[in-house]
């Protein structure tokens, strides 16, 4: 049987799997997409062999037999962005042919038979942790920024799930920025610990956009797998074959200098000196005196420079310490609260940046890396 879809509907649900489709790939075959109908519901299934995503989308079956045809992904997608929201299309298939039928036009695919699509993950019946996609949203918002982009440190590339008993951990760290969010009210027995790939994390948050905020889904850890399943999107990738950092052992314990800063007023600041600061290194430094924050930054090559001050309540002698901007920057963006602390060991020891007050089940930490100057 064929089927009519509106276009709306048939983008939404392309949106959700299309991009984690390759542009370029040595198996031809991931740069398709599998339509697979099963009378009024049809699945449409996408895989770069690494992450494996399906979704499915109701429809009005029709006379014909049924859409089971993996096609070129892109042209399709392109397609679909030309024509009205509200429009209604037929889509069967003629031999290897993919048809479209519109109101003003006919358009064929040439696509592959789907037994050559590769398969979806079975399905394991592990037991799973369940979050809300806004919980999840925000796992990988606050944590995907502090992954490092560098394949040859593969460990630092991904998501640390730790769960545990009484809470969960998710962090992430490149070396220079590291995040740990605890949350109080999401565990999974048997205490598993999963490095998940930061892309396919984000592919997945890409995904879910579409669906209701208050939905869940559920997480299933699957032998060097994670499954996370929601009635109309499931998504399996490899674990990251690395072992994490120990990042508990970086943190420092009582650091001995705490400030405590507006965090509206810290980042406007770093946002206007970083307008002065070198390009290649981009420092800014930090002085505290009393209850008096100075940050200053300098080009001297172009003769710039530039100094602020701010108030503070501050505890401890006098102490300098200077960041890059980018790096402190980074983890200034992702404080939401209206103040912050900041405590520091030594002007070489990662710094720790909280957010003042915190919002529970959820308690944030961040770590940044001073430069040696």
């Amino acid at each position: 049987m064929a089927f009519r879809i509106r276009v709306e509907a048939f983008r939404e649900a392309l949106g959700r799997v299309v991009p984690i489709i390759p542009s370029r790939s040595l198996y031809p075959i991931t740069q398709n997409l599998l339509i697979y109908q099963r009378g009024d519901t049809v699945e449409l299934r996408a895989t770069d062999l690494e992450i494996s995503m399906r979704t499915l989308v109701q429809v009005l079956p029709e006379d014909g037999d049924a859409v089971t045809l993996a096609v070129p992904a892109k042209p399709l997608s392109d397609l679909l962005k030309g024509f009205p929201e509200d429009d209604v299309v037929s889509v069967s298939t003629e031999e290897q042919l993919l048809v479209l039928e519109a109101p003003y036009g006919r358009y064929t695919f040439g696509g592959v038979a789907a037994e050559e699509f590769p398969p979806f993950p079975a399905l394991s019946g592990s037991q799973g942790v369940s979050l809300s996609l806004a919980t999840l949203d925000e796992v990988i918002s606050q944590t995907a920024f502090a992954t490092s982009r560098d394949d040859a440190r593969i460990a630092l590339t991904g998501v640390y799930f730790d769960f545990q008993e009484d809470k969960t951990y998710f962090v992430a760290t490149d070396a220079h920025t590291l995040v740990r969010l605890r949350r109080d009210d999401i565990r999974l027995p048997e205490s598993p610990k999963l490095l998940l790939p930061v892309r396919a994390l984000q592919s997945l948050q890409q995904a879910f956009k579409s669906l209701p905020t208050g939905d869940e889904l559920t997480l299933h850890p699957v032998e060097g797998q994670a499954l996370f399943h929601h009635p109309l999107l499931d998504m399996v990738c490899r674990l990251v074959d690395a072992r994490f950092p120990d990042y508990q052992s970086v943190i420092p314990k009582q650091p001995p200098y705490t400030a405590r800063l507006s965090t509206e007023g810290f980042r406007r600041a770093l946002r206007r000196l970083l307008v002065l600061s070198d390009k290649n290194s981009g420092v800014i430094r930090l002085h505290f005196v009393g209850n008096t924050l100075t940050l200053q930054a300098e080009d001297a090559l172009n003769n710039r420079s530039g100094q602020e001050t701010l108030p503070c309540e501050y505890e401890g002698p006098d102490f300098r310490i200077a960041f890059r901007g980018t790096v402190i920057g980074g983890v200034m963006d992702h404080i939401s609260a209206k103040e912050f602390t900041m405590q520091m060991e030594a002007p070489g020891r990662a710094v720790v940046l909280q957010p003042d007050p915190q919002t529970p089940p959820t308690e944030a930490l961040f770590l940044a890396m001073p430069l040696m100057l």
